[in-house]
């Protein structure tokens, strides 16, 4: 209060008289001294800044934002330029870090290549299995309480067909194990094979003239010969017969042309006069060798006592054999006489 009551009073609409200190001779003595509007202190005619506050004069403080404008461009300007020598220095660097990427990448696939091993497709697939066996057993079950007898048999049916399908796929091992148990019981298959085997195998009569048949006597060791195709007329009350030399060995024999290369399996003799031994030779020609001796012909067989019982088959084998000519050479005689009839004779191919 006391401090209040020392100071004079000032009229409320006078200025506030200058300091002291500041110096108002010189600015009043001269008029064309610039002072600056912020704190007064004195400026040179060309002066825009004032020395003291920093303050901006002249066409400079006109303009009063250009100073921040200035500022803030400047720190623009910087901004860009680092971001260009960053920029820059990335660019010079990224040459070393393509070889590690490709290194990277290369790692990367064969992990990518592993996965694939369809391995996650196997499991989807046995799990779809499972529940369609499931849902067919379901189905079933629903069926049977319901205790309708023309609905439930229809249902079932009608799932039936779908059963089937899953259990095909899934479980091919259950396939093979009906198929063994028929195959060790049933007798019958077994002897249906063999049956399919022999059927197209089984020996045939091959349709022979009474002109496919003529004696083959080389070394003139007959002295008596039959008609040879009264052996394939077919009449069991006619046959052929020949008469070896009397004291001489019995090497004569019976020849049939076959018309063409066939397979021989089997011969069948019947005769009445048992006993005698037969040899059984064949040639892929049309005409027979000239001796027995001839490489041409090829020995199939023997057999001893042709007739006993008064028919005879002798086997030749299989008929993989093709031959044209075939030759029965006799070379011992019945057991009774010496005159060796054949009244039927049949080649099987």
């Amino acid at each position: 209060m006391k401090l209040l009551e020392l100071q004079p009073e000032v009229a409320p609409g006078t200025p506030p008289e200058p300091p002291e200190d500041a110096p108002r001779d010189d600015a009043q003595a001269d008029p064309g001294a610039r002072t600056c509007s912020n704190c007064g202190a004195t400026m040179e005619p060309g002066q825009d800044w004032c020395l003291a506050c920093g303050t901006a004069s002249g066409a400079l403080a006109e303009h009063a934002g250009l100073r921040p404008a200035m500022t803030v461009l400047g720190l623009t300007l910087v901004l860009i330029v680092g971001a260009v020598a960053a920029s820059y220095a990335a660019l010079r660097s990224d040459p070393a870090a393509p070889p590690a990427s490709t290194n990277a990448q290369v790692a990367q696939t064969p992990p990518a290549t592993a996965p694939p091993p369809a391995a996650t497709t196997a499991p989807p697939e046995t799990t779809p299995t499972t529940p369609g066996a499931t849902s067919t057993g379901k189905v079933p079950e629903v069926a049977v309480p319901s205790n309708k007898s023309a609905t439930p048999a229809p249902k079932p049916a009608t799932p039936a067909p779908a059963a089937p399908a899953p259990a095909a796929t899934a479980p091919p091992a259950q396939t093979a194990p009906p198929a063994s148990p028929p195959a060790s019981s049933g007798s019958g298959q077994t002897t249906s094979t063999p049956s399919t085997t022999p059927a197209p195998a089984a020996p045939v009569a091959i349709d022979l003239d009474a002109s496919a048949a003529s004696v083959y006597d080389p070394y003139r060791r007959t002295t008596a010969v039959g008609v040879p195709g009264k052996a394939l007329d077919g009449d069991g009350a006619t046959s052929w017969y020949v008469d070896p030399a009397p004291g001489a060995q019995v090497g004569v024999g019976y020849v049939l042309n076959l018309g063409q290369k066939r397979g021989i399996k089997s011969v069948e003799i019947t005769t009445p006069t048992p006993g005698f031994r037969v040899e059984v030779y064949a040639t892929d020609e049309p005409t027979p060798p000239p001796n027995i001796l001839d490489t041409r012909w090829a020995h199939i067989t023997d057999k001893n006592d042709v007739g006993e019982g008064g028919k005879s088959r002798i086997v030749l084998g299989a008929g993989t054999s093709k031959y044209q000519t075939l030759l029965l050479w006799i070379t011992q005689p019945p057991a009774e006489g010496a005159r060796v009839r054949i009244s039927e004779l049949k080649v099987f191919g």
